[in-house]
């Protein structure tokens, strides 16, 4: 209910309060392409839709861009191909003092310390981080980032393309016409409402919350082997989620660090990944942290609050390794790492047979996307099963086959769970979104119809697949 104020009217000698609705009209907005999700999917998105000449409104619910590569801390890029765009980031950044490395491996997993360890490398290029299928894990490199160095990057391309960003806007509802959204609603929060009409819409969500509110069919857990006959699939569907994670960040200090004897170190795997500039500063990404179904049954707040607690004991745990002992916790992450949640059906939805066939093997017209990340599932029984080579991800996967002017560029694109366990990676939505922007961009000048673009155009305007591979 909006607030009320009181006018005092004077009659005579009597005082009539009349009772004065403050409720203003809803800021209206409209646009060519109106993106939901400021990730690295709401990124590409925005950056190409605009740059092929749409105007641009981006509605993202947090106080900066990046998503989970910026306020999840997850701001290692895992080797693998990317779009021109992930390299331009990274031009930008290296721009900079302390805010980007090319990333080495320093330290293994193996049983007696089970972590991984990335650190810069002046050795390595840009191109070094390219390849990760068939190559040994000691040779791959990853890129390696400050989270607020990304997000100022991402924020001044946007506005440099003449995006309109509306940070701290979140999204609550859609208007829907005859398989074509008409409008959607947000609220800021400092608490003005918004309206944003556009020709295209891109879901950049994560969980595909613009999809699901416009009643797109989506996926959730584990398919059964009937759906897509995948070798690896269960038998029978379950609820089972990729697990949740919650990164901190670790700092060199002269000051020992008692943790508090309350902190427990039950509940979670004994595991880690860290990766840093350098070791003064370290982020911790916990891995398997949360099962991923406390999202869905539990709610996101619950999730989070779970995964704070069991995040102060997974840091009590790992600083009883001799390499941490040195260390004090500077901050955790605002944002949950959420690997797998709600994924849309489109038109086409990737499979474990394409991510396996690889692209040799895939004969798909509309490649967009390249990804060679291994089958990587966390909190399960299938575990991590690296990749002979590239794949590529169509156009198709983007479209909602109940929508004729949405797309949707997150990990909660059309795949199977199998599939999304690896083109789930920042590298890889970031060039799903270039895509998805640059073919809103076009449909908005065709009433929309999202259908109607040339894909050989698109394929074309994508350089995929690419000479780099």
């Amino acid at each position: 209910m909006r607030p009320y104020g009181v006018l005092i009217c004077f009659f005579g000698t009597v005082l009539i309060p009349v009772m004065l609705s403050l409720d203003t009209a809803a800021e209206s907005f409209s646009c060519d392409v109106c993106i939901v999700g400021g990730g690295s999917g709401g990124f590409g998105a925005a950056l190409a839709a605009a740059r092929a000449g749409a105007d641009v409104v981006l509605v993202e619910q947090e106080s900066r861009l990046g998503g989970t590569s910026t306020s999840a801390f997850v701001s290692n890029w895992e080797p693998g191909p990317g779009c021109s765009y992930a390299e331009e980031v990274y031009g930008r950044l290296a721009q900079e003092v302390n805010a980007v490395v090319v990333a080495s491996r320093v330290h293994t997993y193996r049983p007696e310390e089970p972590y991984g360890l990335c650190l810069g490398d002046g050795r390595f290029s840009y191109a070094d981080t390219l390849q990760r299928a068939g190559k040994p894990a000691e040779e791959q490199c990853s890129v390696v980032m400050r989270p607020e160095a990304l997000a100022a990057v991402m924020k001044a391309m946007l506005d440099e393309a003449g995006v309109r960003v509306f940070l701290e806007t979140v999204f609550h509802n859609v208007t829907v016409s005859r398989r074509r959204i008409r409008e959607i609603s947000c609220v800021s929060k400092s608490g003005g409402d918004r309206r944003i009409q556009a020709e295209v819409f891109i879901d950049a969500t994560g969980g595909a919350e613009l999809c699901r509110k416009a009643g797109c069919e989506t996926l959730l857990g584990e398919e059964p082997r009937s759906r897509f006959n995948e070798p690896s699939a269960p038998e029978e569907a379950t609820a089972f989620l990729n697990a949740l994670s919650l990164c901190y960040r670790i700092v060199k200090t002269d000051v020992l660090e008692i943790p508090p004897p309350e902190v427990s170190s039950d509940g979670f795997s004994k595991s880690a990944f860290i990766y840093g500039l350098n070791m003064d500063e370290l982020i911790v990404n916990t891995l398997d942290l949360v099962a991923g179904e406390t999202l869905v049954n539990n709610g996101y707040e619950a999730a989070l609050a779970l995964a704070g607690k069991r995040a102060a004991g997974h840091w009590a745990w790992l600083r009883t390794y001799p390499a941490f002992r040195d260390y004090t916790l500077k901050d955790v992450a605002p944002m949950l790492g959420i690997r797998e949640s709600y994924r849309v059906v489109t038109d086409y939805i990737l499979t474990e047979q394409d991510v396996r066939a690889g692209l040799a093997g895939q004969n798909h017209p509309d490649l967009v996307a390249v990804a060679d990340h291994a089958l990587d599932i966390h909190g399960g029984s299938q575990g991590t099963k690296e990749l002979k080579g590239p794949y590529g991800i169509p156009y198709r996967c983007l479209i909602p086959r109940d929508a004729d002017n949405l797309l949707v560029a997150c990990r909660g694109a059309g795949f199977s769970h199998i599939a999304a366990s690896s083109c789930r990676l920042s590298r890889t939505i970031m060039a799903l979104g270039h895509a998805a922007g640059q073919a809103a961009a076009w449909a908005a000048e065709k009433d929309g119809d999202v259908r109607a673009v040339d894909v050989s155009l698109l394929v074309q305007a994508m350089g995929l697949p690419g000479e780099k591979l």
